[in-house]
């Protein structure tokens, strides 16, 4: 173990090459003070666009659509929703900050899942949120000829609590 020696301290005098550090260091936090109020303000904004572009992207492979303008006061909360498919991108933009917001008392459990789902839909007209779904599904991808295919075929209505059990098992998740 290594011994230090402050009895230099004793006499009340600090070395010079201590005091210019010092010094040194207190000029250097001083002049990234402003560095670090223009860096927040790019944090914040790369949040915004974070949140923005994930409400539009997510939105869009469910065939749920609007304006980029309309998102963008949708996701900054400068406007309500003018119809179903705006309802439902509040709904994402509200689930989605709750768990940026609260992820530390979110686990995976069926029941949080099932209330984020719930929070989705809860601008809706629908009355399925937080239920599972009673209907099959698939997620279509529309092209700029407007054609149609199937991008992802979810599991099936009848199997979807099963599968959530299954993957609960398999990978542990809370109770």
């Amino acid at each position: 173990m290594r011994k230090f020696d402050y009895s230099f301290l004793n006499n009340g005098l600090l070395p010079a090459n201590l005091l210019n550090l010092t010094s040194s260091i207190y000029s250097l936090k001083t002049m990234a003070e402003p560095e670090k109020t223009t860096m927040l303000g790019y944090l914040q904004n790369l949040k915004q666009l974070r949140k923005y572009s994930r409400s539009k992207s997510s939105n869009a492979i469910e065939g749920i659509v609007t304006s980029d303008e309309r998102i963008a006061e949708i996701v900054n909360r400068s406007s309500a929703p003018l119809n179903q498919n705006e309802a439902e991108i509040v709904g994402y933009r509200d689930a989605l900050n709750a768990v940026h917001t609260g992820y530390e008392h979110l686990d995976l459990r069926e029941s949080d899942v099932l209330r984020l789902h719930e929070m989705m839909m809860s601008f809706t007209d629908y009355e399925f949120g937080g239920k599972y779904k009673t209907d099959d599904n698939v997620i279509m991808e529309i092209d700029a000829d407007s054609n149609r295919k199937v991008r992802f075929r979810p599991t099936p209505a009848a199997e979807t609590p099963k599968q959530w059990n299954r993957s609960c098992w398999l990978h542990g998740c809370a109770e």
